[in-house]
């Protein structure tokens, strides 16, 4: 969704209010494929203050992720919110930047909404989908999901010694010593 800044600029408008849909590409993040299960729902404004624009908006939407540690799709749902300046990109002055939580640029007088809140939901994805917080994953040997049974591949070979890193192995003997 493209939006003109130009009469947000002249203050014909003092403000224009946001409302939309917006229905994203399938989104290759970290070598996983998620896929968005609703339009993300866009509400907020656009406004100008002291000759400035902002952008204040939420977005809320829901995707279909892999967890990361037991490999297993889930449903996850964001809610997130995005504030930001917006900025010429030909108009940029070395100003502080303790003082700029976030800018947006923008050229021609032309701000392109859909590219802005697909970049900050990517931001907002964390680095590892987990299905729930104590997932405990997939068995390094067996492949097995540990979150259904207890495997006991671990068990039977710390009890022969073979799982263990073999520049450990002198470490084991001390143990077995007292």
């Amino acid at each position: 969704m493209k939006i003109d800044l130009t009469s947000l600029k002249r203050e014909k408008k003092s403000q224009v209010d946001l409302n939309f849909l917006l229905t994203l590409d399938t989104i290759n993040y970290h070598g996983d494929v998620i896929k968005q299960l609703s339009p993300a729902s866009v509400t907020g404004k656009l406004y100008v203050m002291n000759d400035k624009i902002f952008l204040t908006c939420e977005v809320y939407t829901e995707f279909q992720v892999n967890c990361s540690r037991c490999l297993k799709s889930f449903n996850y749902p964001m809610d997130t919110n995005i504030s930001a300046e917006l900025v010429r990109e030909d108009a940029v002055e070395d100003e502080d930047d303790d003082e700029i939580d976030d800018l947006v640029y923008y050229q021609d007088d032309i701000i392109d909404l859909a590219e802005v809140v697909r970049e900050n939901i990517i931001l907002q994805l964390p680095m590892k989908m987990l299905c729930t917080e104590n997932c405990r994953g997939l068995c390094s040997q067996c492949g097995g999901d540990l979150n259904l049974h207890q495997c006991e591949c671990n068990s039977a070979e710390e009890e022969e010694g073979e799982g263990l890193d073999p520049r450990l192995a002198k470490l084991r003997k001390l143990l077995h010593q007292d």
